[in-house]
């Protein structure tokens, strides 16, 4: 058996950062495909107990996340 291990994403950009937190309201509450602002893919809300996530559909692009109280 081979392990491999995922490559990490890449950080974003403060304008990236930025839009990814902006939109994200959006893509939670309105349930809108909001397109990736560095490869165009769709962009995933995820949300773990009072913390959330948003990153590209791609595994290999960008990703921010928003802790809770």
């Amino acid at each position: 058996m081979v392990a491999t291990i995922p490559k990490a994403r890449i950080k974003p950009t403060k304008e990236e950062a930025a839009y990814l937190i902006e939109v994200s309201p959006r893509i939670a509450w309105h349930g809108e495909n909001v397109p990736c602002p560095r490869c165009g893919k769709t962009l995933i809300y995820t949300v773990v107990g009072s913390s959330s996530s948003v990153s590209c559909s791609d595994d290999e692009c960008i990703s921010t996340d928003c802790r809770g109280i």
